[in-house]
This record gives C-alpha cells, structure tokens and sequence, in this order.
C-alpha cells in the first residue's frame, strides 16, 4: 500500500509539472506577440542603471557633448577628426573652457556599439526644456558635421539624427518667439 500511494504521488507530481509548464510556455508565447512588452522585459539592469544616469545630466552643454560624442562611437571608435571637430564645438558655440575634463566626463556616459538612440532619449526632456528652436537647430547642425568629420556620414548616423530630429522639434510650430540666453 505505502508504494502504491508513493507511484501515485510521483505521478501527480508529474502532471502537475507538466500542466505548469504547459502554462508557462503559454504565457511566454502571449508576451512574444506583445513587442511592448517584450522589450520592457528585455532591458537588463545595466541598462536601466545607464539610463538613471543619463537622467541625472542637467548641463545642456555636457548633453550636447555626449550626444556627439555617442553618434560617432555607434559603429567604431572616435577617430582623431571627429575627437578634433567635437572639440571646435565644444570651443565655439557651446564655449567650454574646460574642454578636456567635459570631453572625459561626457566620453564616460557613452558606450561603444550602444544604439544613439539609447543615450540621447533621455536626454530629450533636457534639451527641449531648455534649449530654444534655433539652438536645437544648431545642435542638429552639430551632429551632422561631426558625424561628417571622418566619412561621409553613415547611414546609421544619418537615420540617428532624423530620429533625434523628429522628437526634438527644431521648428517653432506655436510662432512664440523664446527669448532665453545664445547656446554659448
């Protein structure tokens, strides 16, 4: 008798097993078919730790420079031309006296091979908040000469700016006029 209740406890435990990974599988094809989901699931830690200190950057100076920055170490690693033009930039508009010091600072918030669009969608309130239509403009302007300051740019870095373009408006759709400070 005592085997013969063991066989059947051992044969629940089995059907109970399968039943809950019958489920499981079920589950996991129901967030397969939602991408939204899917992708919130997807980020790992490191990710959302990255992205807590892209949200800590108030300098719009500093935002500006790990944005060009980030467009150039998409595909490869920052070449002496565009180390030099994002480094003009940072001299004249933005007017950064310590150049070096920001230039690390900014490098340290940027990841080779990242998606740009990963460091500059945080990045995004802060502009729009404080920079005025043609300053972001400028800086459009900015990313497009240093994406070109090596090659051509690609079409990576291309598709990157009209993204980042497209979500930070550099046309004044209202025609209210922002009188705030120059981007310098």
């Amino acid at each position: 008798m005592p085997i013969l209740i063991a066989v059947v406890g051992i044969l629940a435990a089995i059907v109970f097993w399968i039943l809950r990974a019958h489920r499981t599988v079920q589950h996991l094809n129901d967030v397969n078919h939602d991408t939204k989901g899917l992708q919130r699931r997807a980020k790992s830690v490191l990710e959302d730790v990255f992205v807590t200190f892209l949200e800590r950057v108030r300098d719009v100076h500093l935002a500006a420079v790990i944005l060009m920055i980030q467009l150039v170490r998409t595909g490869s690693p920052v070449t002496a031309g565009e180390k030099t033009r994002i480094l003009e930039f940072m001299a004249s508009p933005l007017g950064i006296t310590t150049m070096s010091a920001m230039f690390e600072r900014a490098r340290r918030y940027t990841q080779a091979h990242q998606p740009f669009s990963q460091v500059a969608d945080p990045l995004i309130p802060l502009l729009r908040g404080q920079l005025t239509v043609a300053e972001r403009t400028e800086l459009i302007d900015m990313l497009t000469k240093v994406a070109g300051a090596h090659s051509e740019p690609s079409a990576l870095q291309r598709e990157a700016i009209g993204r980042l373009k497209e979500r930070l408006p550099t046309e004044n759709p209202s025609g209210v006029v922002d009188r705030r400070r120059a981007f310098g």
